[in-house]
């Protein structure tokens, strides 16, 4: 089985910076980590590989210093890994960013039989980039999955929705977003990382290597655009209120006449 694994090297909360001007994350010279649920799908991918046999590539889209996190992909076990970078995919939304990781994708012979990625990252916390995948290469998809058996040509996949568990049937090739608690992640053996930055390889591609325009990538390709950041007004204090059902009711309505949300003849019918 042919795997694919996007992942992506996210800025350590406490580092985080903002370009004010462009409105988006300041990712050079910053401290960075994978993203948890993405180390989450790689060790899925080696765990089916181990099962079905096969490869397992790992791709991520970044400015250079992401290639550390490439390299420890590689450590983990990966077979393959891929660099997206190019000063012309800076500043990307999730519609660029997936666009990018789409055409690649397309690029890789023999084309893969699954794709994961984990579902949300912690940085921007969307859950975007692995369905905008899906639709850009044409494959089903299946989100927030949390046990996956292969079935032949096909996959058996479930995941927690709403508070019920789905068994899903889908077929090959496919994407699938990962959460927490699909396996648990494997330790990182020190000779294994010095290993795989003395000794493995990781290709690098381009937007010439990718056929892309700069107006398909990068900020200028993005939909989304940030006008303002703003911090959060702190909470006030909660009230506890004590009494009846009827008590407590007619000072919920009195509360909400007094913020302007009903009026008095509201709270009277």
């Amino acid at each position: 089985m042919e795997i694919v694994v996007c992942i992506k090297q996210v800025p350590d909360v406490p580092t985080v910076r903002m370009d004010r001007e462009r409105m988006t994350i300041i990712r050079e010279g910053v401290e960075s980590v994978i993203n948890p649920l993405d180390y989450v799908a790689m060790e899925a991918a080696l765990e089916l590989r181990q099962k079905v046999g096969g490869q397992v590539r790992v791709i991520t889209m970044g400015p250079p210093q992401s290639e550390v996190a490439l390299r420890e992909a590689l450590a983990v076990g990966a077979d393959r890994a891929i660099l997206l970078t190019d000063p012309a995919f800076a500043g990307a939304d999730t519609l660029a960013t997936s666009h990018v990781l789409a055409r690649a994708i397309e690029r890789l012979d023999p084309f893969p039989d699954m794709v994961l990625c984990g579902m949300q990252t912690t940085d921007s916390d969307t859950g975007h980039i692995g369905p905008q995948i899906a639709e850009e290469l044409g494959l089903p998809q299946v989100c927030g999955v949390n046990e996956i058996h292969v079935e032949g040509k096909d996959l058996v996949v479930k995941r927690l929705s709403d508070g019920f568990l789905d068994t899903i049937r889908v077929a090959l090739p496919t994407l699938l977003t990962v959460t927490k608690g699909l396996c648990p992640v494997r330790d990182l053996p020190l000779g294994a990382l010095e290993a795989a930055f003395s000794t493995k390889d990781v290709l690098r591609w381009s937007i010439d290597d990718l056929d892309l325009r700069k107006d398909e990538v990068g900020f200028e390709g993005s939909a989304t655009r940030v006008r303002r950041l703003r911090i959060p007004l702190p909470r006030g204090n909660g009230e506890v209120v004590e009494g009846s059902p009827e008590t407590l009711v007619n000072h919920l309505l009195r509360r909400l006449e007094a913020l302007s949300i009903l009026d008095e003849e509201d709270g009277k019918e």
